[in-house]
């Protein structure tokens, strides 16, 4: 029995051993597959690595030559976007017109006189009737108002002494209150201040105020923060702005200062012309007390708007009057229609398959892309929802002048300080032409946008329309900001810089590849091409130099030098 478990446990062994030996094969064998492919993987990357930098040495090879001339070097903004009509108008007709049916297309051409809509003639005279009763009601309203003129006259609404006076005879009481805030200014508590630096001062004590032209007044510490003092003195004599010295009362200079209006009151209107100035400056006035006296005064605000109406009103009788007399709206000016705006939200809301209804199409002869079906096949039903809030009447189409375009573009913030409006700047729409269009710099937007941690601003460029030039196609924009004429200019891959100077080489001798040479540069404005040499350099220099290369190849930069000899980064 011991014998058969010693033979066993032998076995057992035996085979443990055998399957151990099979696992450090298998490992042995797996990192031995492991250690060629990496020798394999090396072999290629060197082999790839060395044919790369055998490239750019053969670029490193080619040194050009350059013979310094006269030029003109020029910094550039440069960006994109889509292009807009900016001359937009909306044409509408006065709400209660029915329209019959649309017949202009989205960016399509009119010449004046075109008709853009038919009209039901009934709902035109209706609407008529209903104008000239609105005019009439507006008559009444204004006859009713007209005996709410302005005052003719501007008074005081308290009881003080006048210390400035800003209107005269003559002068345009709005002119005079935007530039000076008030028609006169009074003291209403009999006190006119200075404040002066004084910290051996307290409230209550008393000072003297010496005048400009050497009279002394007496004075009083009114209020003391922190070191300054107000000091109060009589408005009874003082001018505004009268600039005295402040003294205490054995005599010792204490600060000067411009006296001011302690308690000031603003006297004030809006309108008319001033006929008559009624008060002196130092005068006391009376609660109710006349300032001066007005002329050419307009009616109340109330008038102003019921005018305002009626004249909209009489718009709209002669657009309907138009209307009635062509059954039709026209174009008011020749340009191109933009959008069709009648019955868009309703459109939105039809069933779609009515535009695969031939039909339909036959008896209306709209356009199989629903896109551009605008209105009801139900003619003389004007849709609630078309009425534009911003305007008076039903909008039916926006159109454009054809005369000015612009497009916004994206400004990094390097360059949104080099902008300003009025700049020039060179517009190209890929899609219709190479022709280059002369734009103009309207606004500068310096609200910032960020996204991903980078901050940019934005331009907009005015520039007029041409042929074919379509609201949304892509322009490219280049607004020059800084550059100069007539200067010696040499490549700017030539020009070398330390952080002490900029030099240039002007002997290269192939033999041994080697530059020689140097010459030491001021220079000026430059660019990624050409910069402006200042001195050091004349016509007909030669220099050498080799374009630089920014490539990489996995994180390792390619062969050439950089600020301290000819490099051959490629740009």
């Amino acid at each position: 029995m011991d014998e058969q478990k010693r033979r066993d446990d032998e076995l057992f062994a035996a085979l443990n051993r055998s399957k151990k030996q099979k696992r450090r094969k298998r490992l042995l064998t797996a990192l031995a597959i492991t250690a060629v492919i990496v020798i394999i993987l090396l072999i290629v990357f060197a082999n790839l690595r060395k044919r790369v930098e055998a490239n750019i040495a053969a670029d490193a090879d080619e040194v050009l030559r350059y013979e310094v001339e006269y030029g003109s070097v020029s910094t550039t903004v440069s960006g994109s976007g889509t292009i807009n009509d900016v001359d937009t108008e909306t044409i509408t007709v006065p709400e209660g017109v029915e329209i019959d049916e649309v017949l202009a297309k989205t960016n399509t051409h009119v010449s004046q006189g075109d008709v853009l809509a038919t009209v039901d003639i009934p709902s035109v005279l209706s609407t008529m009737a209903d104008v000239q009763d609105a005019i009439a009601e507006l008559d009444t309203q204004l006859q009713e108002a007209s005996n709410a003129a302005t005052n003719a006259s501007v008074t005081t609404g308290a009881t003080g002494r006048v210390k400035r006076i800003y209107a005269e005879n003559g002068s345009d009481v709005a002119a005079v209150m935007y530039e000076h805030g008030a028609i006169a200014l009074l003291s209403l508590d009999g006190y006119m201040a200075v404040d002066i630096d004084a910290s051996s001062l307290s409230a209550g004590d008393a000072v003297k105020v010496i005048r400009a032209d050497g009279k002394e007044l007496s004075g009083r510490v009114d209020t003391r923060s922190d070191l300054q003092a107000t000091i109060l003195v009589t408005d009874n004599g003082p001018e505004l702005d009268e600039i005295v010295t402040v003294c205490s009362a054995e005599g010792e200079k204490l600060g000067s200062g411009a006296l001011y209006i302690h308690n000031a009151l603003a006297v004030t209107g809006f309108n008319g012309t001033v006929s008559h100035v009624a008060v002196r400056e130092n005068q006391s006035v009376y609660a109710g007390g006349l300032i001066c006296s007005l002329k050419d005064t307009s009616y109340s605000a109330r008038y102003d708007t019921i005018l305002k109406q009626r004249r909209e009103k009489e718009d709209d009788l002669r657009q309907l009057l138009a209307l009635r007399q062509s059954g039709a709206l026209r174009a008011p000016f020749d340009g191109t229609v933009l959008t069709v705006d009648y019955g868009k939200d309703e459109s939105a809301e039809t069933d779609t398959s009515q535009s695969n209804s031939s039909m339909g199409m036959g008896l209306w002869g709209f356009s199989s892309d629903w896109s551009s079906f605008y209105g009801s096949p139900s003619a003389g039903a004007a849709p609630s929802t078309t009425a534009d809030s911003d305007t008076d009447g039903v909008t039916i189409v926006t159109m454009s002048h054809d005369e000015r375009m612009s497009v916004v573009i994206s400004v990094d913030e390097s360059d949104i300080l080099a902008l300003q409006n009025g700049q020039a700047a060179e517009v190209s729409i890929e899609s219709i032409g190479d022709q280059k269009y002369t734009g103009t710099v309207t606004e500068v937007d310096k609200t910032a946008n960020s996204s991903s941690g980078v901050t940019s601003y934005s331009a907009e460029i005015s520039f007029d329309k041409g042929p074919n030039m379509l609201s949304g196609m892509t322009a490219e924009v280049v607004i020059r900001i800084e550059g100069t004429e007539d200067v010696l200019i040499v490549p700017t891959d030539a020009v070398h810089r330390t952080s002490a100077i900029s030099y240039v080489y002007t002997e290269y001798d192939a033999s041994t590849d080697t530059y020689g040479g140097m010459k030491t540069i001021e220079t000026g404005i430059s660019n990624d091409d050409f910069t402006a040499v200042t001195s050091g350099l004349e016509l007909g220099d030669v220099v050498y130099y080799t374009e630089r290369e920014t490539g990489f190849f996995f994180g390792f930069p390619g062969a050439g030098g950089s600020y301290g000899g000819p490099g051959n980064y490629r740009r």
